[in-house]
């Protein structure tokens, strides 16, 4: 056993996640012929196989790099979870190239906000795919207070029920600590319609976050809806974007997003984007009373065209 763990933990350090710690199995079903985990559970010691997520959370040690392996299947939050640990490890075992509905995936059985808290530091959360929402009373999808949390191929998906996705208070991610990175991320959907200024993530005051790699999406029936809010309440709050896509979807292009970040107040804010951000059908980054704490690349066709990041659609002319 120890070898096949070992071998398990090789492979895992060579994709950059640091999987010193004990690992664990988290299958949906452990004695059940004909799924995964009675077929991957010979690998694990019996103590650390599990078909509940709050157990093997609990079961973890924190500040040792334990890691979480997930297995590719449709796993059911019947409550919140919180994530207190720090330095550990969530992994979904399917392709790691997916940007949409990784086959690890979480999803939730009842109503209860939010569905999932990062309250730890130091983590990595790599390759699951979680689907928020039952009820309009799902307002946030994840929070993530700890500071310094690396999501690595995460697909944030919400809204996933129509009630919630016309709520004024849903909020795909609550980003309020700082220093976490985002790479190859997916925030939203373009199934589920919403008719709110409603963020897709929230940048919380003061925080610094980078964002590489990752695709907004949205689906709008007006043009209300955001992509991110900055609540720049206090102190110094930065955002990096490189390399991101944010596409607001609408059926026959009815509706284009008036703007894509909203600041919240006035204290000091800098979002920058990469020459490789674009944004396809939205009218504006922000209002223009917020373009001050806009900073992008100043290879541009015309100062109108937004510093040429307004991606247009052919038919325009």
């Amino acid at each position: 056993m120890s070898q096949k763990l070992d071998f398990i933990r090789a492979g895992l350090i060579a994709q950059g996640i640091p999987a010193y710690g004990n690992i664990h199995l988290l299958a949906k079903y452990l004695d059940t012929n004909g799924t995964i985990g009675p077929h991957l559970a010979p690998y694990f010691d019996p103590d650390k196989q599990f078909t509940s997520f709050a157990t093997a959370e609990a079961a973890m040690t924190t500040l040792r790099q334990d890691t979480l392996l997930l297995t590719p299947e449709s796993h059911t939050l019947s409550a919140a979870l919180t994530w207190d640990l720090s330095n550990c490890n969530l992994v979904g075992m399917a392709p790691s190239g997916m940007a949409f509905n990784k086959r690890a995936r979480i999803g939730m059985s009842t109503a209860f906000t939010p569905m999932i808290t990062i309250s730890g530091y130091g983590n990595s959360i790599n390759n699951v795919y979680t689907m928020h929402g039952t009820a309009a009373g799902d307002y946030v999808g994840w929070l993530i207070s700890g500071a310094r949390n690396v999501f690595n191929g995460v697909h944030f998906a919400g809204p996933m029920n129509a009630a919630q996705g016309g709520h004024a208070s849903y909020n795909g991610v609550s980003l309020t600590g700082s220093e976490c990175v985002f790479n190859d991320c997916v925030f939203g959907t373009n199934t589920i319609e919403r008719d709110e200024v409603s963020p897709n993530i929230t940048l919380g005051a003061g925080t610094i976050t980078v964002f590489n790699n990752c695709i907004f999406t949205c689906a709008l029936t007006d043009t209300d809806p955001i992509f991110v809010s900055v609540a720049n309440t206090s102190g110094y709050t930065v955002a990096h974007f490189n390399n991101c896509k944010f596409f607001a979807f609408s059926s026959n292009h009815a509706n284009a997003m008036a703007v894509a970040f909203v600041f919240t107040s006035g204290s000091s804010c800098d979002i920058h984007f990469d020459q490789n951000c674009s944004f396809a059908n939205v009218t504006h980054i922000a209002a223009t009373g917020s373009m001050k704490y806009i900073w992008a690349p100043t290879v541009f066709a015309a100062t109108a065209d937004e510093l040429n990041l307004l991606a247009i659609n052919s038919a325009t002319y």
